[in-house]
């Protein structure tokens, strides 16, 4: 017998957007294939053929452009810490970028052609790559970790400078689900003269509410989430991982400065170490409970405006388990089938190892 379960629709405060939570969805019928003995055996032998084959085992080495930026491996002593030999993390410009460059003299203008409107396809896409192959985030130490977010940071800040950039954004694909199509541990950062929907979306809802209220919408509710406690999943000194009241998946998961920052690219070196726990640890539960794919984005203001009191920069973990069907592509209104209550309680269970 089906456990009931209450059904019910959350606002989501920034976006004004609607999920329905509706966990009787999970007891669903669905094929579950077994792999056989034979099979595991072959995909063994796959992985090996994997590592020979990757791209990003050995990047130069596999026709990749040099790196922009690199650091070495944590522990390489100091005078071999000029040794590319050494590296742990590069980041290199994609050979296959989503947008044309170079910019020319000028930024490019919006043309328009009857109703429709054009802007010329210009930005930054780079790949970060880390050494290891079978090294996901949740298998790195603190200090590898950290070094990862610092050559987010660092070509944040480089980027920033560009005269036609007005975001950025960084993202890791996990898995085949999540759309990566190399499976090797890497990250991808693309710098563009505009400001992607998602974004646009959430500091329009941060705006309204500072304007009303005076007040810092993500504060206000992390304030409310840190009193109520349910949805939290692990907190340190300057960072809080929670599952949102109104998530758009199963499982999605959030870390937030404990301290009101609209920047990633400003974080100190103290916080990004504390971040890099925070990350390692929230992969780590995720990986443990779902053993799936996953998406992350560090969502950071724009650089149109310096100081922004309404927006909170955050990271956001997308679980992949969980695909859209008619509900979400014909209405619009996301399924959730495990309450973020639930979800947080799991989480918390597991722990990271």
């Amino acid at each position: 017998m089906i456990k009931k379960y209450n059904h019910e629709f959350r606002k989501d405060l920034v976006s004004g957007d609607w999920i329905l939570i509706a966990p009787s969805r999970r007891f669903r019928p669905y094929d579950r294939k077994k792999r056989s003995a034979e099979k595991i055996k072959v995909a063994k032998t796959d992985l090996k053929k994997e590592v020979a084959d990757c791209l990003f085992e050995n990047p130069q080495k596999n026709g990749n452009p040099s790196p922009i930026l690199w650091y070495p491996r944590p522990e390489t002593p100091l005078k071999k810490r000029k040794d590319f030999s050494t590296w742990f993390v590069q980041v290199i410009p994609n050979k296959y970028p989503l947008f044309n460059l170079p910019f020319g003299k000028s930024c490019p203008a919006v043309q328009s052609f009857g109703p429709q409107k054009t802007l010329k396809g210009i930005g930054f896409h780079e790949l970060i790559i880390t050494r290891d192959h079978f090294k996901t985030i949740d298998k790195m130490s603190i200090e590898e970790a950290e070094l990862l977010l610092k050559a987010y940071q660092m070509r944040y800040q480089a980027l920033a400078n560009e005269p036609c950039i007005n975001y950025i954004i960084v993202f890791h694909n996990h898995g085949k689900s999540s759309g990566a199509s190399i499976n090797h541990p890497h990250s991808q950062l693309v710098a563009v003269p505009v400001v992607d929907p998602d974004i646009s979306k959430s500091l329009a809802g941060s705006r309204q509410y500072y304007e009303q209220f005076g007040k810092c919408i993500h504060c206000e509710m992390l304030e409310w989430e840190l009193n109520q406690k349910k949805r939290i999943v692990y907190q340190n000194e300057h960072f809080v991982t929670l599952e949102p009241f109104a998530p758009r998946v199963s499982y999605e998961t959030r870390i937030y400065p404990l301290s009101h920052a609209a920047h990633f690219e400003e974080i100190t070196d103290e916080k990004r170490l504390a971040l890099a726990e925070s990350l390692r640890d929230a992969i780590g539960r995720i990986s443990k409970v779902l053993k799936g794919d996953y998406n992350f984005f560090i969502h950071s203001a724009p650089f149109l405006s310096q100081k922004v009191d309404n927006y909170h920069w955050h990271i956001e973990i997308l679980p992949r388990g969980y695909s859209w069907a008619g509900m979400e592509l014909g209405v619009g209104i996301e399924v959730v089938v495990v309450p973020p209550e639930e979800a947080a309680d799991n989480l918390r269970k597991i722990g990271r190892k």
